[in-house]
C-alpha cells in the first residue's frame, strides 16, 4: 500500500485478544493512524476521547458487549465513521444482523491476513472520502440556498413609514431559515407585520416557509381585489388556514404565526395569534411590558373556531416586540433558557433606544447569554417603535 495514502487516516480497532491487536498493529501503523481498544466499552470511550475515526473495526465475539452491540452504539455517536466487523464465526445470521443493526460496510472472517485487511480498509476509506465529498457538496448547496433565501425571498424592512421605526433580523440555525418575516403596506399610515415559525429546521422548513409567504401574498391579493376596504387580519388568517390545512397536513407540518396590523392614524394594533409565542408590548404611559396572546391554533391544525382577532390602542413611544421561540428558548451552557429570567431583565433596560439600537442590544445580550453565535433554533425578531 506504498504511496497510496499520504495522510494517515485514523482508524479504531476493537478486539479482546491482545495478540490480535499487537499483530495487526505492527503492520497497520505504517499507513494508518491506529487506535486500539480491548473491549466494546473501551472502544466507545476512545470514540469520545480520540475520535472522529474514518473507520471503526470490531471483533464480533467479545465479552460483555459483542461487536454488533458495540457498532450499533458507534453508529449513534459517530455516524460518519465506516464500520467493519471481524469474526471467527462464519454465520450468515450473524452477518445479516451486523449489517442491519450496525450498518456494517464490510464483514470479514478470521483468520484475516494483513493484506486482506488493508485492502478492505482502503476500500472503506475510499467510501468514507466519497461520503465526505457528498456531505461538503450538500453543505455548499445549503449555504447557497441560504444566500438565495436571504437575497431574494426576504423582503427588506420598511424604513419610510412616518410615525414608526422598524428593525428586523432573522438568523438561521442551519444556513436556511424556517422562520419568516413579511411586511405589507396598505396606506402611508397602515401596515402589517407577519412573523411565522415553521415546525422543524433546515431546508424542508425553509421551503414550507417560502410556500406560506407566497400563499399569504396571494390570499391578501385575492381578498383585496375589488373590495371597498382592506381585508382584516382575521379574514386573511382564516383564508390562509383554510387553503393550507390539507397541504400542511400531508407534509405533517404546521406553522405558528402572528399577523399584526398597525393603524398609525387611529393608534391601534389589530392582531391574530396562531399559536405563536406572545407579542410583547411596552406601554410608555404605564412603563411596563405586557404579553399579547390569542387563542387560535397554528396554521395547518384544523380550526375549531373562526380566526379571532384582538385590538389594543397604543401611544407615542410604545414598543412592540415580535419574535420566534428561538429567542426565548435559547439555552446557556448551564441549561437555563433565555426566557426564564434574562429576557425580561434585558427588555426593561431597552425601551429608551431606537428600534435599530434596541434590536442590536437585544441580539448582543442573547449571544452573550448562550455563549456562541451558532443557535439551536432559528432566531427571528421584529421591533416596532411608535414615534
Amino acid at each position: 500500500m506504498k504511496n497510496i495514502i499520504t495522510v494517515k487516516p485514523k482508524i479504531l480497532l476493537v478486539d479482546d485478544e491482545p495478540n490480535i491487536l499487537a499483530s495487526y498493529g505492527r503492520g497497520l501503523r505504517r499507513n494508518w493512524d491506529l487506535v486500539t481498544a480491548s473491549s466494546g466499552e473501551e472502544g466507545l470511550r476512545k470514540i469520545h476521547q480520540k475520535g472522529p475515526f474514518s473507520i471503526i473495526v470490531a471483533d464480533f465475539n467479545m465479552p460483555r458487549m459483542n461487536g454488533i452491540t458495540f457498532l450499533s452504539h458507534a453508529l449513534m455517536i459517530a455516524p460518519e465513521s465506516i464500520r467493519m466487523m471481524l469474526t471467527g464465526e462464519g454465520d450468515f445470521h450473524i452477518a445479516t444482523k451486523a449489517v442491519n443493526e450496525g450498518h456494517i460496510f464490510r464483514f470479514m472472517t478470521k483468520p484475516c491476513s494483513l493484506e486482506t485487511l488493508e485492502k478492505t480498509l482502503l476500500s472503506g476509506y475510499r467510501q468514507y472520502q466519497l461520503l465526505q465529498i457528498e456531505k461538503e457538496a450538500r453543505q455548499q448547496e445549503i449555504q447557497i440556498a441560504g444566500e438565495i433565501q436571504q437575497t431574494l425571498l426576504f423582503e427588506p424592512t420598511p424604513t419610510e413609514i412616518d410615525g414608526s421605526e422598524l428593525a428586523a433580523i432573522s438568523i438561521p440555525s442551519q444556513s436556511v431559515d424556517g422562520d419568516f418575516i413579511d411586511f405589507f403596506t396598505f396606506t402611508p399610515t397602515k401596515f402589517d407585520v407577519v412573523v411565522g415559525d415553521v415546525m422543524g429546521k433546515g431546508v424542508h422548513a425553509a421551503l414550507v416557509g417560502a410556500g406560506a409567504r407566497n400563499r399569504l401574498s396571494r390570499t391578501i391579493w385575492s381578498l383585496s381585489r375589488g373590495a371597498s376596504e382592506d381585508p382584516s387580519p382575521a379574514q386573511i388568517m382564516q383564508m390562509l388556514g383554510d387553503n393550507m390545512q390539507d397541504q400542511l397536513g400531508q407534509l405533517c407540518k404546521f406553522i405558528t404565526m402572528v399577523y399584526a396590523r398597525f393603524d398609525l392614524e387611529n393608534r391601534t394594533l389589530t392582531y391574530v395569534d396562531a399559536g405563536h409565542v406572545p407579542t410583547l408590548w411596552y406601554s410608555k404611559a404605564r412603563n411596563e411590558w405586557s404579553a399579547l396572546k390569542g387563542r387560535n391554533f397554528p396554521v395547518g391544525i384544523p380550526m375549531v373556531r373562526a380566526a379571532e382577532q384582538f385590538e389594543i390602542s397604543f401611544e407615542q413611544d410604545d414598543l412592540f416586540l415580535f419574535y420566534s421561540d428561538g429567542l426565548s428558548e435559547g439555552r446557556n451552557p448551564q441549561g437555563w433558557q433565555y426566557g426564564d429570567k434574562q429576557f425580561m431583565q434585558t427588555l426593561c433596560e431597552l425601551p429608551k433606544y431606537s428600534a435599530t439600537r434596541f434590536l442590536e442590544l437585544l441580539v448582543d445580550d442573547f449571544k452573550t447569554f448562550v455563549s456562541h453565535d451558532h443557535f439551536a433554533d432559528d432566531l427571528t425578531i421584529v421591533v416596532v417603535r411608535i414615534t
